[in-house]
């Protein structure tokens, strides 16, 4: 047991926990669980985390060291997953047996409960969380109070922990049932307005496409499941692909946002340099499924928010997107259409740009499909239609990010009111208690199986209790 300063990936979240524990087994949870009744207890993975979520004032448990991966094969193939196995290390795994999960993230970094307890996402199928068969949490007993081991398989209580942020205790090990691997073909295409990415979308229903600021177009990564063989150069194509997007595309966004940040270079970039890092358009490539879908994001530091809407609401929220980001880099509100404004009211007026505040997004926003989860409070959740993720990044200095902050609430906020806009638990989320309520029916259902598995709420922190319980009543805003 130790207690030392942490920092999430984004130097956006630091906390000082009263104890830190790193239990290698789960006999050696259940003790940390003993000797701390009374205090609230938080546990976290990777840190890849922008939102409050792994916050731990009291005591924290580090759950790296549960990194088992076990393949049982009788009656069905199940993967047995310690909760704090890292992605790839889940990948790699299943990969020598031939087999994948059933849905892949664009990061692979994460531990698997880490991106179960947040619903993390990948394109064109459910959430990860969606797929996973059973869970083994760590609680105590609602009548004794000892701690104890609870297995869930299915109904109300499985919906609340497909997505728990940690409130129903700690995840000590996951199942899910891994498919064959497969792979998976690529190619780019460039488009003019939405209709036209969407219509590329039905033959290629892996895909993610982006909005490129500056230039006002889409580029889709148009992607799909095949049988055809592994292209000869994909090895090559790769490497390429690593040393040209994963650090050369990047580095110079970094360049440009932490040292030259000149706003005419950004815009130059995007209109002109930015095409150059692509591959030919007519070039289709076939390659293993983690390496197609997976990239290398976590090389470069950044902070990110990410707001799911109905696939109903996509081209009007997209519009609006358009609008604020012409709006924050000019100043003027009237980028911004009246029709929006009115709505808006005086929220518009309460997250506009502070006094001599501007911020130039200087990163293409990435737009990825989501299939309807079954779960109270995954972002993609609770109902029949697909959604789609809007994900804004930044590479700014964690010292220089008051533009792209105030911008991020602004979106969380307006977005909410305008297109029930719900913001990805695992990155910044600045939305209120009155609005997660709001946007997510099911809440009610949440916390009724959290108050059963954890009613003296030693399993929350500031932030759940104040935003997902609604027992605080204090707004809550973006970590520092």
């Amino acid at each position: 047991m130790t207690s030392e300063r942490l920092e999430n990936f984004g130097r956006n979240l630091q906390f000082t926990p009263q104890v830190i524990c790193r239990p290698a087994t789960e006999s050696e949870v259940l003790q940390v669980l003993d000797e701390h009744r009374g205090k609230r207890i938080r546990a976290i993975g990777r840190l890849h985390s922008w939102s409050a979520a792994p916050q731990a004032d009291e005591v924290l448990i580090d759950l790296s060291k549960l990194r088992r991966v076990d393949v049982e094969e009788d009656g069905g193939v199940i993967a047995n997953i310690g909760a704090g196995c890292q992605i790839k290390r889940v990948l790699n795994k299943l990969d020598r047996r031939k087999l994948t999960l059933p849905a892949v993230g664009l990061i692979s970094e994460q531990t698997i409960a880490g991106a179960i307890a947040t619903a993390t996402h990948g394109s064109g199928r459910h959430s990860l969380s969606y797929y996973v068969h059973s869970l083994r949490i760590a609680c105590y007993h609602p009548e004794t109070g000892s701690p104890t081991i609870r297995v869930l398989y299915g109904g109300e209580e499985m919906q609340a922990a497909r997505c728990s942020l940690g409130c129903l205790g700690i995840v000590l090990s996951v199942e899910i049932k891994p498919r064959p691997q497969y792979n998976v073909e690529q190619w780019f295409t460039w488009h003019q307005d939405l209709a036209e990415v969407l219509a590329a979308e039905a033959g290629a229903p892996l895909m993610q496409f982006f909005y490129i600021p500056w230039k006002d177009c889409f580029l889709a990564q148009q992607r799909r499941e095949t049988t055809a063989q592994r292209s000869w150069f994909v090895t090559l194509f790769q490497a390429y692909w690593f040393l040209t997007i994963d650090v050369g595309l990047h580095f110079t966004l970094c360049l440009l946002a932490q040292f030259i940040r000149s706003t005419a270079l950004i815009k130059f970039f995007f209109r002109r340099l930015a095409p150059l890092f692509l591959p030919p358009a007519a070039l289709r490539v076939v390659g293993k499924s983690q390496s197609m879908l997976i990239m290398e994001h976590e090389l470069f530091r950044h902070i990110e928010i990410e707001l799911f809407v109905r696939e109903s609401q996509l081209a009007a929220a997209l519009q609006f997107l358009r609008q604020t980001i012409q709006a924050f880099d000019s100043g003027d509100r009237d980028q911004i259409s009246g029709d929006a404004r009115d709505r808006l009211g005086s929220l518009f007026d309460d997250f506009w740009l502070a006094e001599g505040e501007r911020y130039t997004h200087h990163y293409p926003v990435c737009v990825r499909k989501v299939l309807p989860d079954d779960a109270f409070l995954s972002m993609s959740g609770g109902g029949e239609e697909p959604y789609y993720a809007l994900s804004l990044i930044s590479y700014q200095r964690a010292n220089d990010r008051a533009g792209f902050l105030c911008f991020a609430q602004f979106l969380a906020h307006s977005m909410a009111q305008l297109f029930d806009a719900r913001c990805h638990w695992g990155k910044v989320n600045p939305q209120t208690a009155e609005e997660i309520a709001r946007l997510y029916p099911q809440l009610p259902q949440f916390r009724e199986v959290c108050r059963r598995f954890d009613a003296a709420g030693a399993f929350q922190n500031d932030w759940t209790e104040r935003v997902v319980m609604g027992s605080k009543t204090s707004q809550e805003s973006l970590p520092n």
